[in-house]
């Protein structure tokens, strides 16, 4: 199998986490240069997003949530939802509440920081969904050292990425104290990278973040 992926993706490094969780036979491929990726990618990705898998047998898989579901039910073991059908139901929102309350605020909030103009109408508005998606996955969260329960779930594959952009997110915005009112949250960078295969994918982030920004490392 092949990945199209980058280091600092957080949408890459969610697939990048349950791939080195499950310990699958993936080659790393990175996409054409260039921010957005350019026009010729489309023939691999319609959307011209990363990650992109090329299955075994040929078969192109794109959008994150796809491949992870892919890759569960085709390689189950070590299994990364739980059994239980409410438990595998609480692993699931709390990975999709990171990713649209979450993760994409924050990613406006790092575009709206970056332009010139300040637009303080658009930043408060992001800041607020950000805050209320924090609130949701603060309370869902467990004690550690992981997301939901003493085991690696689809959570903590998308929880790694998305506490990883808050320490570059925090000194972009000068907001220090923005995850002051979610210790659970906050304390998931130290929890969850004593798991080797979330330390891999914060690694690589971290390297790719060097290469990118070395200003916000």
């Amino acid at each position: 199998m092949k990945l199209y992926s980058r280091p600092l993706s957080p949408y890459s490094s969610i697939i990048r986490g349950i791939v080195y969780a499950k310990d699958l036979p993936v080659k790393l491929i990175a996409p054409p240069p260039g921010v957005p990726i350019p026009e010729e990618f489309r023939a691999i990705s319609p959307t011209k997003r990363i990650p992109v898998l090329i299955t075994g047998s040929g078969e192109t898989l794109f959008e994150a949530s796809v491949i992870a579901e892919y890759l569960e039910e085709h390689f189950p073991e070590p299994p990364l939802l739980p059994a239980d059908p409410k438990d595998r139901a609480r692993v699931r929102l709390i990975a999709r509440i990171a990713e649209l309350d979450i993760l994409t605020p924050a990613t406006e909030l790092f575009i709206l920081h970056s332009r010139p103009e300040r637009d303080e109408a658009a930043i408060a508005a992001e800041l607020a969904r950000l805050r209320q998606g924090l609130s949701i996955v603060e309370e869902r969260l467990s004690n550690g050292p992981f997301a939901f329960g003493r085991q690696m779930s689809f959570a903590d594959a998308w929880l790694t990425p998305i506490r990883f952009i808050f320490n570059p997110l925090r000194k972009m915005t000068g907001l220090d104290d923005l995850l002051d009112p979610y210790p659970k949250f906050e304390a998931y960078a130290h929890n969850a990278v004593q798991h080797p295969p979330l330390t891999r994918v914060w690694d690589e982030m971290s390297d790719g973040l060097k290469a990118f920004q070395p200003d916000l490392v």
